[in-house]
């Protein structure tokens, strides 16, 4: 029989909720499972979100953040219907990579340690929690702002926003390895009109990277007792 755990509050925050209803955890015969310890949750935000029920992470002080992943991603390409014609397929280059990873660094540098109360280590410890995430999709608004991919001539392209991203954030135990909590989310860049070409599109990245990490900072201080 499948069961539903109201979460602790140390959980909730982790995983936010989407509506009136609290986020809870499965648990039962019936509950969906992965990695033996993670139980699906229902009711958040996230696309998609799996927590230990009986993780402890009020012991975690320090953070070591994990490169972002960037090796395995998918790319929905523009839609050439209406988008701006494209003369070759939108490619996730080395310096593209670079750049997400870096933007990523930065904005959960800046919310988790600048402004959080979290200390930012490179070492495995008892009270540090390891936080792994990944992009797993990529879906451009238009072609790459570059003179392969856009049509010669053609000097400003609008779209609504830079695109969608979709990611997938592992927190665990730094010491151990074990994950703590899995959760898969996607967003939307931007929902205005506007300019489409590099400058935009890495603001607009930035400001879903930092929206992320914000999240992720406050919902890290209620769950380990860090804010105030």
């Amino acid at each position: 029989m499948l069961h539903k755990l109201l979460l602790p509050v140390a959980a909730v925050a982790l995983i936010s909720a989407c509506s009136s209803a609290p986020p809870t955890v499965q648990t039962g015969d019936d509950a969906e499972v992965i990695g033996e310890n993670l139980h699906r949750v229902d009711n958040t935000r996230a696309d998609m979100a799996y927590i230990d029920p009986n993780a402890d992470f009020s012991k975690y002080r320090k953070v070591m953040l994990r490169p972002l992943g960037v090796d395995n991603v998918e790319i929905v390409q523009p839609d050439r219907s209406t988008s701006v014609n494209t003369r070759r397929d939108w490619e996730l280059t080395d310096s593209d990579k670079q750049t997400l990873q870096q933007i990523y660094h930065d904005a959960m540098v800046k919310q988790l340690g600048d402004k959080g109360d979290f200390e930012i280590v490179d070492t495995a410890d008892d009270d540090v929690l390891e936080i792994a995430a990944m992009i797993t999709g990529l879906a451009p608004s238009a072609a790459k702002d570059d003179n392969r991919s856009r049509p010669v001539g053609r000097s400003y392209v609008i779209t609504e926003g830079a695109g969608a991203i979709a990611v997938a954030v592992a927190f665990g135990d730094s010491e151990t390895g074990e994950v703590l909590a899995l959760v898969k989310d996607s967003r939307t860049s931007n929902d205005h009109w506007g300019l489409n070409n590099s400058v935009s599109n890495r603001a607009d990245v930035q400001r879903v990277f930092t929206s992320w990490a914000m999240q992720i900072n406050t919902s890290l201080g209620k769950i380990t007792g860090q804010a105030d």
